[in-house]
């Protein structure tokens, strides 16, 4: 049987064997570099995940961070609003944080179902500038302390107190169907009323509240502050504790803008006239002076008494403008009046507003200068709002116009203080009894003790008296048989002006009144 073919017969030979070797080295080779590369490989892998960690735990870290930080900044940004809002003296809100808070109070009552009202209430101390004029401005801060802590408990949780600036102060308050506003502001009146331990003095002050109720009084956060504004000039008008507003009160402060500004044109236009009232001889009944007094005859309303403008003159700044108005239409006929000897004095008005201004005195002697007018012949008449405002200032504008001749009169003298130490300190010559101290002069002898008292004070200090209000022959008798010389009244002449006046003179000065 014939054997099998095992093939081709390899025969080995140089080259052939070369060549595998070659191809084994090759192969070798590529091993070790895929094994080197894969090394290589791996240990880049690791640092890359080493790196990768790291880069991952430096992430959160700093994620961290930045999370505290912004925390950091969140809370610093709130303590720097929070300071930014509150006053740094009594910790209230102030007036930034107190518009923010009225805008969100009118916006939840806005979008409520009527349940949302509240109270804002407006509040002015009085009286405090004589807290700071006579003990200090530390002591006007511990005052401004003690409000504060007082008004805060009294409106309550819930609500929120500011302090607006200077002496003002206002209030947020929530309102349910129980809410009494009546009681609430008498108890935020009554608060403030009780004295302050200073030092062992007392502190006092009163206040003036008003009041206005979103949405019942107002649809608008800022039409609430001014009705509330509006009520608390109310209060204070009328010498009233506290005062919820009412809308007829919007519409007498629009009638009296416009008549604040028909008051400014007739002083430029010299609308605003001096009549004149003749002040006499208790004795002999013949006039020796005239009390130039300011009359307006408005276009529309008619004729004005002055207590309808002079308090709105002096609130807006003109007294000074309507009194040397006044001085450029009295003097010249009371200077040919005086020429004449049918008086010896014109006597005219110096508001408190005049001598905050630290002018007056020189005002009325260029005045006096400009219309040629005699100062001797020419009588001030202050009130004692004028000393109890500023004395010192008061007295160096005094005693610059005694010093040019003219005379200075204290007027309504028995209200008020009535501070005898005024009459040592200051140069007055003359005193005005006010009316309350002569009216019942004939009826009651306690009025003319009193009288009599005074007439004896003036006599020691050598003072002129002239007494006001006289309107009946007992009064004048009664006055006169006191020694109080001189005298002035319905009983003798309203005032009139000065065509008027000429004529009730008579340019004799001897016209007697029966």
């Amino acid at each position: 049987m014939p054997e099998p073919d095992e093939g081709p017969t390899v025969t080995a030979s140089p080259e052939r064997d070369e060549r595998i070797r070659r191809l084994e080295r090759r192969v070798a080779r590529e091993r070790s570099a895929r094994a080197e590369a894969e090394s290589l490989l791996e240990a880049k892998s690791r640092e890359l995940y080493a790196l990768n960690q790291q880069l991952s735990r430096f992430a959160a870290d700093l994620e961290l961070r930045v999370d505290e930080r912004t925390r950091e900044l969140a809370l610093a940004r709130e303590r720097a609003v929070a300071l930014a809002e509150r006053d740094q003296l009594t910790g209230l809100a102030n007036r930034t944080r107190f518009a923010r808070v009225l805008g969100a109070a009118v916006g939840r009552a806005g979008r409520g179902t009527g349940s949302e009202r509240f109270a804002l209430l407006l509040l002015d101390l009085d009286r405090f500038k004589e807290i700071n004029d006579s003990l200090g401005h530390e002591a006007g801060d511990v005052f401004f302390q003690h409000v504060a802590r007082r008004l805060s408990g009294t409106i309550g949780q819930g609500a929120v107190a500011a302090r607006l600036g200077g002496d003002e102060f206002a209030a947020i308050v929530p309102l349910g169907p129980r809410s009494d506003l009546a009681r609430l502001g008498e108890a935020v009146v009554a608060d403030i009323r009780r004295p302050v331990a200073y030092r062992g003095r007392m502190l006092e002050a009163s206040a003036s509240l008003g009041i206005a109720v979103f949405p019942d009084d107002a649809a608008t956060g800022s039409d609430l502050q001014r009705f509330a504004d509006i009520a608390l000039y109310r209060s204070k008008a009328a010498r009233a504790a506290w005062t919820r507003f009412d809308p007829r009160m919007g519409r007498e402060i629009e009638e009296r803008q416009a008549l604040g500004a028909d008051l400014g044109a007739a002083i430029r236009s010299g609308a605003i006239e001096p009549w004149f009232q003749p002040i006499v001889d208790g004795v002999t009944r013949c006039p020796v002076g005239a009390e130039a007094l300011a009359r307006w005859v408005h276009p529309q309303l008619g004729f004005l008494a002055p207590a309808a403008f002079l308090g709105l003159a002096e609130e807006r700044g003109m007294m000074r403008d309507l009194f040397a108005g006044m001085m450029r239409r009295a003097c010249p006929p009371a200077r040919g009046w005086v020429r004449a000897g049918a008086i010896r004095t014109l006597s005219v008005n110096l508001s408190p507003s005049q001598f905050k201004l630290g002018s007056v005195a020189d005002d009325v002697i260029a005045l006096l200068a400009e219309l040629d007018f005699p100062p001797e012949a020419l009588t001030v008449e202050i009130t004692e709002e004028v000393l109890l405002n500023d004395l010192d200032r008061a007295r160096v504008q005094l005693e610059r116009l005694a010093a040019h001749g003219v005379r200075i009169a204290l007027d309504d003298f028995g209200v008020g203080y009535s501070n005898i130490a005024y009459l040592r300190r200051l140069p007055i010559q003359t005193l005005k009894l006010d009316r309350l101290l002569t009216v019942d002069v004939a009826q009651e002898h306690e009025a003319r003790c009193i009288l009599g008292a005074i007439v004896q004070i003036a006599r020691a200090l050598d003072l002129r008296l002239v007494a006001e209000g006289v309107e009946d022959p007992g009064q004048a008798l009664w006055l006169s048989h006191l020694g109080c010389r001189h005298l002035q009244g319905y009983l003798f002449g309203r005032p009139m002006p000065a065509e008027a006046f000429a004529g009730y003179l008579g340019f004799d000065g001897a016209r007697r009144i029966a």
